[in-house]
């Protein structure tokens, strides 16, 4: 068996079948928590033939973890589940039943164990203690406690957060602390941060070209001023201001206005409303707006104060959820912001900014596809005549070959005839040659149209996309459209209405689960990504803007939820299920075997987002990544030199006898096969 194939039993679909029709429960992140007290007869009896059939534990766990769209379960061990108010996890084994394997893990209480709430929720509607343990469940969420999920799923994060809320635990009750909030000081300027890079809002900025020659750029609440210096020193002037390093400095408008990790510093929600409304009212283009989310720098949290906590260094932290920010700057600005990337969105100030950032960054690439390249002209050889003729003046189409190129490129950027403003040589290709109908005639009569009309049809696309899109999210915006667009428009369907009936019938297309299908289908034949027949569609995240519209808009409506997706390393479609999963791993350009550090499931029917790290020592070790060369597309860099290394990784595997089932063996049965491998020029082996 190679790595390629695909390992099943018959048993995983009677399975499926059986927990379709269990309830009850908690349901996280795609899987049902059940204690085993409350599993129907028939679970429990399926349970135990699967660990039987597998090696699994006889006993020794009293949680169940159904996995909803996948034959896997795993068998949990909370030792003082009725005890403890929040149950720490001992042990875990996790059965996939079309491998038919059986992985133990165990979780040292010395290891920041992972942590159970909402305990009650596992129970059966009658049990006796479920009433006690929803009171502390009550009184846990009347604190807050729940708020960002990300920061308590394990046991010191989660005792941390109760103690910055002033709070401690009294067998299944919650005890508050003595206040300190009224002797404590905030410093706020401790909150700067130096940086050797821009920061993530100032990246994207310069990432979606607002950085460019042209635009004012401020920093509002620069701190130090690190980003000020790094954009200086790629030619990019800007200005800052800052309440405690640059208080002298004038707050102007700009262009471009940053207000960086500002937010969630300020203790004063007035103030920090305040703060939000001032950096806004100076942006003549777009404020880009980034905050703290639940999870970063947890470590620091002490002391609960105000809506947020003081930190270790008495700074404030009001730590957000990424749609909450949103939420709050929509709510503060009367303007639905963009989103961009996890805590990170863009306000324009304009509905036809917004519409033209929208529409731009749904563009597709076409480098990896069919774009054939001919001379300028063919040379006609003439018959020679009798007697030397005498030199010849050269043509204005002669003359003018460059010019004639570079409007030809125009063309295929825009799928059509550049109009005034698109093309800054129009008027000279005017005088010089012949009028730009004439010349695009001329140039696909000699060249063929097929060049043409694939820049046509990918331009129609990117368009139907961005559509589409329009209309899930029901932008306020979406009538104002930019000069290239209306043209757009008018040469490709005529009318407004018969364009937006093509992003409508885009958008509702996704209704079907065939359409996912085929559209994975067609991806995968043309290079983009790896499919797994009826299950999912697997795309170097680069790629995501070069897939068919169907799953660009899919992948759009996730970004909704969480941000512009390109952003993860590999992104995978899930065809039946309604869900996109984002992978990012350590150092996944530099790795020929990258290890993955976190994963995020959008679930599209839910609307909900989680969030899963991947880390030496927590509740999820970090997982390899084997053949990553058939989630790239042959054109890309580097594609020849990873998969001749995956190609040679299959064959010592197999000669060394290593089985593959699941995602791949773990990377201690390849450390033998590892050690004889040479990666390619540039990468090293693994990553980590």
């Amino acid at each position: 068996m190679t790595i390629r194939e695909t390992r099943a039993d018959g048993g995983a679909s009677q399975w499926l079948a059986l927990i379709e029709h269990i309830g009850g429960g908690k349901v996280v992140g795609g899987a049902r928590y059940l204690h085993l007290s409350a599993a129907p007869a028939e679970l429990v009896d399926a349970v135990r033939a699967a660990v039987a059939a597998v090696g699994g534990p006889a006993d020794g766990f009293n949680v169940l973890k159904l996995v909803l769209d996948a034959p896997r379960l795993s068998l949990l061990n909370y030792p003082s589940y009725f005890e403890l108010a929040f149950p720490l996890l001992a042990d875990s084994w996790t059965l996939d039943l079309a491998a038919g394997t059986c992985d133990h893990r165990s979780y040292p209480a010395g290891r920041n164990p992972p942590v159970l709430h909402r305990k009650e929720l596992l129970l059966a509607p009658d049990h006796p203690r479920r009433a006690e343990f929803a009171a502390l469940t009550a009184a846990a969420e009347g604190h807050a406690l729940f708020a960002n999920a990300l920061t308590i799923g394990h046991r010191n994060q989660w005792e941390a957060l109760v103690r910055a809320k002033g709070l401690r635990v009294d067998g299944h009750a919650l005890v508050a602390l003595e206040n300190p909030e009224a002797t404590a000081t905030v410093l706020r300027h401790r909150t700067a941060m130096a940086r050797r890079a821009l920061s993530t809002p100032m990246q994207a900025l310069w990432r979606h070209g607002y950085l460019a020659a042209g635009n004012t750029v401020f920093d509002y609440g620069c701190g130090r001023g690190d980003d000020l210096a790094a954009l200086a020193s790629h030619g990019v002037e800007a200005r800052g201001w800052d309440p405690y390093f640059r208080p002298e400095a004038g707050r102007d408008e700009s262009d471009v206005v940053n207000l960086g990790f500002v937010l969630n510093v300020i203790e004063d929600p007035g103030e920090r409303r305040e703060a939000l409304a001032r950096a806004y009212g100076l942006a003549r283009k777009v404020l880009a707006v980034s905050a703290l989310l639940g999870g970063r720098a947890a470590e620091e949290r002490h002391l609960a104060y105000g809506d947020g906590v003081l930190t270790s260094r008495s700074t404030f932290q009001k730590y957000f959820g990424h749609e909450e920010l949103g939420e709050y700057i929509a709510g503060a600005l009367g303007r639905e912001p963009v989103s961009v990337g996890p805590g990170l969105f863009f306000v324009f100030r304009r509905d036809e900014d917004e519409q033209d950032f929208l529409e731009g960054r749904q563009r597709s690439s076409g480098r990896y596809g069919v774009m054939p390249t001919t001379p300028a002209r063919p040379v006609v050889e003439r018959e020679r005549a009798a007697r030397a003729a005498r030199p010849k003046s050269p043509t204005r189409w002669e003359k003018g070959a460059a010019l004639v190129e570079d409007f030809w490129r125009v063309c295929l950027e825009l799928g059509r005839v550049p109009r005034e403003g698109e093309f800054a040589r129009l008027g000279e290709l005017t005088r010089e040659v012949a009028s730009a109908p004439v010349v695009l005639r001329r140039l696909t009569e000699e060249r063929g149209g097929e060049a043409l009309a694939a820049a046509r049809a990918r331009r129609m696309g990117d368009l139907s996309v961005f559509l589409g899109l329009n209309m899930f999210e029901r932008r306020r915006s979406a009538g104002s459209w930019g000069a290239r667009a209306q043209v757009d428009l008018r040469e490709f369907w005529g009318s407004y209405p018969k364009a937006t009936e093509a992003g409508q019938a885009l958008l509702f297309s996704l209704r079907d689960a065939k359409t996912i299908a085929a559209a994975g289908a067609t991806a995968a034949a043309q290079g983009f990504g790896w499919l797994v027949e009826g299950e999912s569609l697997q795309v170097d995240g680069r790629l995501v803007n070069e897939l068919p519209p169907a799953l660009r808009v899919y992948l759009g409506c996730a970004g909704k939820l969480y941000g512009e997706v390109q952003g993860a390393d590999v992104v995978k479609l899930h065809i039946g299920s309604g869900k996109v999963s984002l992978m990012r791993y350590d150092d996944y350009e530099g790795s020929a075997i990258p290890l993955l550090v976190e994963r995020v499931k959008v679930d599209l029917r839910r609307q909900q987002v989680s969030y899963y790290r991947y880390e030496r020592g927590g509740e999820f070790e970090p997982q390899p990544l084997y053949m990553k060369s058939r989630y790239m597309h042959p054109a890309m860099e580097g594609y020849a030199g990873q998969r001749g290394f995956d190609e040679g990784l299959e064959a010592a595997a197999e000669a060394a006898g290593v089985d593959w089932g699941g995602y791949g063996p773990p990377v201690e049965a390849l450390r033998g096969v590892l050690a004889g491998m040479t990666a390619p020029a540039g990468m090293r082996v693994m990553g980590g």
